[in-house]
């Protein structure tokens, strides 16, 4: 299940915040509505799960908050770090390790960087396949994406200049050889940026405790092919770090999220909440997620 590789359509607005609003919206607004056309049946139920919580496309209060909450994300933070390099004249290659439906693989290549999505389940690979040709269809875009069914902790055939695993981290196994994989695999200067639940919440782990008794299990593919596989396996801070650590990476970059962020006014957010989310160690028990960025320790 591999695209290809397509060019930036020259009609595609410039890459910046005014594009990555656009591009959220425009999943809203256009495409949740008409899910029903885009996806087969078993897909558009699991995509309406999976995004349930979404804005009703009319509620523009809802929605605007929703954006910024989002710019304000562990998403938002790999955004500024993409425009960032294309201000400076620096092409930005993602892995988008564990891509499900493909939407932060459609984001970072609207904010201009090249994008190969890897996913086990060739379902979610369908999906975003689909979905990325609704969206050349209906803006007239081309977004440089390639979808490919792979796991990720065997050899990769590509470099990279960022890895994003956003609640994948918790599903691979064995992690030591991903993490290896992801090493060699970064081109100078680059980063794993890692955003997943906080595994010291109390909450979380209370849910996960009766989502699953086995953390280890195996997913068997369609054409029959068995991966190792872990259910919600759960990373505190500082344990999230000692693993980095441990596997040969140096954290350059790690905050909490404590919640508030759709809704504060910007002065109070960065004013306030911004440094309280760096502080990592003051919130190990009561945020809810975490941003990580790692490089490897060579660099």
């Amino acid at each position: 299940m591999t695209s290809t590789l397509a060019r930036a359509s020259a009609a595609a607005p410039p890459p910046g915040r005014d594009a990555f609003d656009a591009f959220v919206r425009w999943t809203i607004v256009d495409e949740l509505p008409a899910a029903e056309r885009i996806l087969p049946a078993e897909e558009c139920a699991s995509f309406r799960r999976y995004y349930g919580a979404l804005p009703a496309p009319a509620d523009t209060a809802r929605i605007a908050a929703y954006v910024r909450g989002f710019w304000r994300s562990e998403a938002g933070w790999v955004c500024r770090w993409i425009l960032d390099r294309r201000a400076r004249g620096v092409a930005t290659r993602v892995m988008d390790a564990g891509s499900g439906f493909g939407t932060y693989a459609m984001l970072y290549a609207v904010c201009g960087a090249e994008v190969i999505g890897a996913d086990l389940r060739p379902d979610r690979l369908d999906a975003a396949e689909r979905r990325l040709a609704y969206y050349r269809e209906r803006t007239g875009h081309v977004l440089p994406i390639r979808y490919e069914q792979s796991n990720l902790t065997r050899e990769w055939a590509h470099d990279v200049d960022l890895t994003w695993v956003y609640n994948a981290l918790s599903h691979i196994d064995p992690l030591e050889e991903f993490l290896e994989q992801t090493r060699r695999h970064l081109r100078p200067g680059g980063v794993l940026v890692v955003g997943d639940i906080n595994g010291a919440h109390p909450a979380h782990h209370a849910r996960l405790a009766q989502l699953r008794t086995e953390v280890h299990q195996e997913y068997v593919a369609p054409d029959g092919s068995r991966h190792a596989y872990a259910v919600e396996r759960e990373f505190p801070p500082a344990e999230l770090r000692a693993l980095l650590k441990k596997a040969g990476y140096r954290v350059v970059h790690h905050e909490l999220y404590w919640g508030g962020l759709s809704a504060l006014p910007g002065p109070v957010y960065e004013g306030l909440l911004r440094p309280l989310q760096r502080s990592w160690r003051l919130g190990q028990r009561i945020a809810r997620r975490q941003l990580m960025v790692a490089a490897p320790a060579r660099a």
